[in-house]
């Protein structure tokens, strides 16, 4: 594994958190990963918002194409999973005009 210095790791955290993607890591909670209801799917989407966490927040707002990829689902299958997890109580989407969607997790 590479070494990274100080300096880099702070330039990084000021850019987009898919930087991290190489020596990062993202847990899911047990709640969501043993619960029934939620399917791999779900779960690999919930996973992909982890990621895009940044600088402690418990929201982001990545397009859905950028989940899409990242997950290496359809589109379709994202809205679907983004649907589940939200009514399943994991996920809360503030939708805003013209804007990309949050996504605030609830762990």
């Amino acid at each position: 594994m590479e070494k990274f210095t100080e300096a880099y790791l702070k330039k990084a955290s000021r850019n987009s958190p898919i930087r991290w993607q190489r020596f990062g890591f993202a847990m899911l909670p047990n709640s969501l990963v043993f619960d029934e209801r939620i399917g791999r799917s779900a779960l690999l989407v919930y996973w992909a918002l982890t990621v895009h966490l940044f600088k402690g927040k418990d929201y982001c707002f990545p397009k859905i194409e950028t989940i899409a990829e990242e997950t290496r689902c359809d589109r379709g299958t994202v809205s679907r999973a983004i649907k589940e997890l939200k009514d399943a109580k994991y996920l809360i989407v503030e939708s805003r005009p013209g804007e990309v969607n949050r996504y605030k997790l609830v762990m």
